[in-house]
């Protein structure tokens, strides 16, 4: 690929705005993953901080390395119970505001509202923090 061509590619962020300007449905989509995205970006991250495979990530959580594949994949929001377990054997700790979607969230600090918008679905906002990531 040439350098002109690798310039007239779009960033994900551009891509996905566009998408979901112009695709409700992939709009209501993305909003309803934004936990899942969420944690697999932790989980990602934990075990590339620690140099630990899926398969010893699995092996500490309990799971299978498919369930591995599954929570970092983005695509289905993880059970409450998934989010204790990963917690409890891992030391990663998430915090979920959801609120009406007209209301700023209260409970996770204005500062992390500020750096990181909510993610809004079905008429309710969902802002995510964990105590290892930057608020980027």
């Amino acid at each position: 690929m040439t350098k002109r061509a690798l310039a007239d590619l779009k960033a994900h962020g551009e891509v996905i705005a566009d998408e979901m300007a112009g695709d409700p449905n992939f709009a209501a989509e993305w909003q309803r993953l934004a936990l899942a995205r969420e944690i697999a970006a932790e989980l990602i991250r934990h075990r590339s901080e620690n140099d630990l495979s899926q398969r010893q990530l699995a092996e500490l959580l309990g799971v299978r390395q498919p369930r591995i594949v599954g929570l970092e994949s983005g695509e289905r929001n993880p059970r409450i119970e998934t989010l204790i377990d990963i917690s409890r054997k891992t030391g990663l700790e998430f915090a979920i505001d959801i609120a009406p979607a007209k209301r700023q969230p209260k409970l996770v600090t204005k500062q992390m509202c500020d750096s990181r918008p909510a993610h809004v679905h079905d008429e309710v906002s969902v802002v995510v923090a964990s105590n290892r990531r930057s608020a980027a």
